[in-house]
């Protein structure tokens, strides 16, 4: 029995004996691990079909359905969103997926906009900065983050004639490790 089934396991004995809980709170964070984190459809099935009539209804759950959604659909914009926008501790769930989605996104969107893509805009799709102009601060430090992330990953961002950094945006899939790939970019 894994980690998870067993908190959960434990959760509805607690409920059963009539411990007051966080039944709404607990359902979302058992939906948002299964959606994230296993790679069986049926157990995403199974514990969407657990949830009440009441849950359904629930804000949060309906978050983390829309989560499900864009992790489903490989639509990294709206998984950014609401990864910046997560209530409760789904941020620290949803953390455990970032790097993922940010390989996948930075693969789909170099193919699209070849030959260069400007970082700035990076930073801000996947999730580094917020893209706000009155959040200057912060943008500038998820800027760099970015750069940094790009770096640790073997691409060589270069900065443009009006001094925008930009990347080359020649993605190419190296190898498969566990479902997604080691990217590389720039010329080979």
């Amino acid at each position: 029995m894994t980690a998870e089934n067993l908190c959960q396991s434990q959760l509805q004995s607690l409920y059963a004996e009539g411990i007051e809980g966080c039944h709404m709170e607990f359902a979302e964070y058992n939906l948002l691990c299964v959606i994230l984190h296993s790679s069986n459809n049926r157990d995403l099935v199974s514990s969407m079909s657990r949830l009440s009539s009441e849950a359904k209804r629930d804000n949060v759950v309906r978050y983390t359905l829309a989560v499900r959604a864009a992790v489903t659909s490989g639509n990294y914009v709206m998984f950014f969103r609401l990864f910046k926008t997560a209530p409760n501790l789904n941020t620290c769930l949803m953390d455990l997926y970032v790097e993922k989605m940010r390989f996948k996104a930075v693969c789909c969107i170099s193919r699209s906009y070849r030959p260069t893509l400007h970082v700035s805009y990076i930073a801000q799709v996947l999730g580094f900065s917020s893209g706000a102009s009155d959040n200057d601060e912060k943008d500038s430090d998820g800027l760099e983050e970015c750069i940094e992330w790009l770096k640790a990953h073997d691409t060589s961002p270069i900065a443009d004639n009006n001094g925008e950094m930009q990347l080359n945006a020649e993605c190419k899939r190296k190898s498969d490790l566990e479902g997604f790939g080691v990217l590389t970019f720039g010329r080979s």
